[in-house]
């Protein structure tokens, strides 16, 4: 057996995963005096069985003995990419570049490390440098307006999808992001048909689901009801959402009085709370509603206006006839324009919590949400970026933030000033009882917003330029869901000042502060 055979002998071995025999062929070829590139074929072994950490000094020790290898120096710099040392992988890459001017695979891993760590100028640089030599690469093209999508940098990206999408028309996924580009740019006609050739397009379940629950979140956004929560049942199959098999069939509105309805809850917290208004016109049906949900919020979901019992994920469930996924209410009650739908208060606070006495206007705040939310980096914000509203005097200032963020307050200036409420919010419905006792709520958009609406509380939401909810709109201050939430929008992505002066001058106006 010669070299070049212990070679294809490894190379078959890892496809078929057989790790031994791989790294039996790579010690023959080292025994053969090949050594680097027994050393290099060892160091992709150990890689392809995650690890990263011995297969590192041997691809060092294989790029030092074949320097003009861009296949060697490639994946050199995937190894240092699985370290997390992506500075170094981005710096193995170029060498790759240099050596291959026309290597999509390494320009496109090193724009990636680049901006990953956060200089999205030299990102940007490299983009360019590789679409000058690699002109009409789809996937350069597509990560290249992606890139300016993600920096906020709107009409350039609408610019490269479509120098993408004359080359490459029936790309779904691009005539997707493109609409996502008009959308961010405040063109909702061009978004609008964007999306719907993205339907047309799609040549996979994955695309087309995606298309079409785009699609649902533009006609939300434009209170397009009946069409857009249509469209809004797409999310169900999309990519990586795991349904619930119940054993009964899906509920369709016409069964019996009596029949015993399971809706449980297919999204977040805050789509839950926002959504069980909608249990009511089910139960006025004569049926027996049920809901399962978090264990967090069941207690809290048991107090909606129609709801017979609520029930955590763990727990046993009495027997059902139909279920439905709770988003999926709106849908089915066939929810237009034209229709009313229930308002607030449709929770109450069962849950009894006492606060101390407060030294002046109780303000609840939340700065942070799931930090594993798609849009968190938007929507969240930091302690400190509400620090022109923790200088004014006057006010008893409380933080129901849980969680992620809430480190920020021990070690902050306003430590003293912010009392630190989480120790009593075991649950929503403990959080509902220490709301009703605050006279205003200012929040990210997170579960605790729409748990004021459904209390018909005082709150401000705080919403950010990028990735707004559909159910916010596209303008203004108020919102047909909650009628006693007030929106303050930011106006150019990551620049909350503006929004914190007015909400401070409106705190001042409103004697809150002072």
């Amino acid at each position: 057996m010669t070299a070049d055979d212990d070679r294809r002998s490894i190379i078959a071995a890892l496809e078929q995963g057989d790790f031994a025999v791989a790294e039996a062929g790579c010690q023959s070829l080292l025994s053969r005096g090949a050594t680097g590139e027994g050393l290099y074929l060892l160091a992709v072994v150990r890689a392809a069985q995650d690890d990263p950490f011995s297969a590192l000094p041997l691809v060092e020790q294989a790029e030092a003995l074949l320097p003009g290898r861009e296949d060697v120096a490639y994946n050199h710099g995937v190894i240092l990419r699985d370290l997390g040392r992506l500075a170094e992988a981005a710096e193995a890459w170029r060498r790759v570049t240099d050596l291959v001017p026309t290597h999509h695979d390494a320009w496109l891993n090193r724009a990636a490390a680049v901006e990953a760590v956060a200089d999205l100028d030299a990102a940007g640089e490299i983009y360019g440098e590789a679409l000058r030599h690699c002109p009409d690469e789809p996937r350069l093209l597509y990560n290249f307006a992606d890139f300016h999508y993600r920096r906020g940098a709107v009409e350039a990206a609408v610019q490269a999808y479509d120098r993408l999408l004359q080359a490459f028309p029936g790309w779904s996924a691009a005539w997707t992001n493109l609409g996502m580009s008009h959308l961010r740019a405040g063109r909702f006609d061009a978004a609008e048909a964007c999306h719907r050739r993205a339907i047309a397009e799609a040549n996979s379940s994955d695309d087309l689901a995606l298309a079409q629950f785009n699609l649902g979140n533009l006609l939300l956004r434009q209170g397009r009801w009946a069409e857009g929560f249509a469209a809004y049942e797409w999310r169900l199959r999309l990519p990586g959402v795991s349904r619930l098999d119940w054993p009964v069939p899906e509920w369709n509105g016409d069964e019996p009085s009596g029949c015993r309805v399971l809706v449980w809850n297919d999204q977040g917290m805050g789509d839950a709370l926002q959504f069980l208004r909608f249990v009511r016109p089910v139960a006025e049906r004569g049926h027996r509603v049920f809901v399962v949900l978090r264990d967090e919020i069941k207690t809290l979901a048991a107090s909606v206006p129609g709801v017979e019992a609520a029930f955590g994920l763990s727990d046993p469930l009495p027997d059902m006839d139909v279920h439905l996924p709770l988003c999926s209410l709106p849908h089915k009650l066939g929810l237009t324009p034209e229709a009313s739908w229930p308002g607030g208060p449709y929770l109450s606070t069962p849950s009894t919590v006492s606060l101390p006495p407060a030294t002046g206007k109780r303000v609840g705040l939340v700065w942070a949400g799931n930090p594993g939310h798609s849009n968190d980096s938007n929507r969240s914000i930091s302690l400190s970026d509400l620090a022109p509203l923790l200088d004014l005097p006057g006010i008893d200032w409380c933080s129901l933030q849980l969680g992620a963020g809430l480190e920020q307050l021990a070690g902050s200036p306003w430590a003293d000033r912010v009392r630190d409420l989480s120790p009593l919010l075991t649950d929503f419905a403990a959080t509902a009882a220490v709301m009703a006792q605050l006279d205003l709520l200012i929040s990210v958009d997170t579960a605790v917003v729409h748990l004021a609406g459904a209390l018909d509380r005082p709150a401000w939401g705080l919403l950010p330029a990028i990735g707004t909810d559909w159910r916010w709109r596209f303008e203004g201050e108020t919102t047909d869901w909650y009628p006693s939430l007030r929106l303050f929008r930011q106006a150019e992505a990551g620049d909350w000042r503006p929004v914190m002066a007015d909400i401070a001058s409106l705190l001042l106006a409103q004697r809150y502060g002072g």
